[in-house]
């Protein structure tokens, strides 16, 4: 084997062992519990005739740490189901009262919707400043 050959194969070698190490599992850390015993939480269906105030001010704060849960991966998806649960019941009372509404509170669920499919939180992100400013205005002008 040649010199430089010699040399980056050395190199190479001490990386690699470098990159071993002991593993240490804390065992203080909590765990989930996956036991057929096991608890979940579920949250009560959307009623049809559930104030609006309250189902849009759900949704504003589902989506407002939505671009973390993406990065985080905890749990977006869930969350984003239960943004499409209650956004089916506000956008059926806004389009009934206020038709012309509808498109910016779309335009923002559209893009939670984005964010944690595509996983791109600055969507969700941006979702969330858009619901922000649309359910504010919306609730001041009711």
């Amino acid at each position: 084997m040649n010199r430089p050959a010699a040399t980056v194969a050395a190199i190479s070698v001490t990386f690699l062992l470098a990159a071993c190490g002991e593993t240490f599992v804390d065992e203080t850390v909590a765990t989930v519990d996956t036991s057929p015993d096991a608890t979940t939480t579920t949250l009560a269906p959307v009623r049809d005739d559930a104030p609006l105030d309250e189902v849009l001010l759900e949704i504003e704060t589902l989506m407002f740490d939505l671009d973390q849960r993406i990065v985080d991966e905890d749990d977006a998806v869930v969350t984003l189901a239960r943004i499409d649960e209650l956004w089916v019941v506000a956008e059926r009372q806004i389009r009934s009262n206020d038709p012309d509404d509808v498109f910016n509170f779309d335009q923002a669920i559209e893009l939670a919707r984005t964010g944690v499919e595509r996983r791109r939180p600055a969507d969700a992100s941006k979702g969330y400043k858009i619901i922000d400013d649309v359910i504010d205005a919306y609730l001041d002008d009711t």
